[in-house]
């Protein structure tokens, strides 16, 4: 399979989730934590204040 080829792959899975599937699949990625916030284990301690001011 080319670099093409799975590019639209997952192009096009992604055309077809949620948003709460695509919760889920970043929390499973550990960008999200349990709470839906920026996991601070993977991110800066500046990313993670700069999302959490923009998410109030």
């Amino acid at each position: 399979m080319t670099i093409a080829e799975l590019t639209a792959r997952v192009q096009n899975a992604g055309k077809n989730r949620d948003h709460t599937q695509r919760v889920e699949l970043l929390k499973k990625a550990h960008v999200l934590n349990s709470q839906g916030k920026i996991d601070p284990r993977f991110f800066s301690s500046s990313n993670v204040k700069a999302t959490e001011n923009t998410n109030k």
